[in-house]
């Protein structure tokens, strides 16, 4: 399953950011985003086809229905996980949105580097989880048709090639996402003279909902090959 970079809220979300930055986002942003996952040069197609091929189907007493539920309530506790990480006090997430505390002080909240490494955490949290869940979903469907089963043969397959490409495009998230919170931090300073707290309490809501959105649009582009299993339940098997 191929994540459709050229086409994803994620990348139509990081053009957004780069403009409000004051950086225009180059020529072809999104062609040359998707350009990461040209998968031209890492997979020996013929090794796909031949590893889906050779899958082999045994029957299980799972649902279709079953499969759905399971990958619904799981896209669910992803999401609700992240809005709570963004909200005081929310669930109990131990990785929560940089605020002032005993441990992180005012002074540190106005460099990016806290908000950078509580996005990396949610990155990884949210890695693993999407993760974990796309090998659940392939394993469930194996046992469902022959049709499935090749289906998810082909998916394993292209996961080891496709993860670097993975790991680079969600890499330059990460980038981009400092370039526009450093260009917020330093809006913030050169206005910062009359109404400093208020003008910086602005300010931290801004990156708040900024890095929300970006995450929220990670997640969803993170589930596309998951979601491309599901989708796949609808169709009408010929076997």
């Amino acid at each position: 399953m191929h994540i459709a970079a050229n086409s994803s809220r994620l990348v139509r979300f990081l053009a957004e950011l780069g403009a409000a930055s004051g950086q225009a986002p180059p020529r072809n942003f999104s062609e040359r985003m998707g350009q990461l996952f040209d998968l031209h040069d890492s997979i020996k197609i013929s090794a796909v086809h031949a590893r889906a091929a050779a899958a082999t189907f045994e029957p299980t007493a799972v649902s279709r229905e079953a499969v759905k539920a399971d990958f619904l309530r799981a896209r669910a506790t992803i999401v609700n996980s992240a809005l709570q990480s963004f909200t005081p006090g929310g669930g109990q997430t131990r990785l929560r949105f940089p605020t002032v505390t005993a441990q992180i002080s005012l002074e540190a909240t106005m460099t990016c580097e806290p908000y950078l490494a509580f996005y990396a955490a949610r990155q990884r949290a949210m890695d693993f989880r999407i993760r974990d869940l796309q090998a659940a979903t392939r394993e469930a469907l194996s046992g469902l048709s022959p049709r499935l089963a090749r289906l998810a043969a082909l998916d394993a397959a292209l996961g080891e090639p496709l993860s670097t490409h993975h790991r680079h495009f969600f890499a330059a998230v990460g980038d981009l996402l400092r370039q526009r919170i450093e260009h917020q931090i330093e809006q913030y300073r050169r206005a910062a003279e009359l109404h400093e707290e208020r003008l910086w309490a602005a300010t931290v809501a801004q990156i708040r909902a900024d890095m929300q959105g970006l995450l929220l649009a990670e997640i969803e582009t993170r589930l596309l090959p998951t979601l491309g299993l599901i989708e796949a339940l609808d169709e009408q098997d010929e076997d």
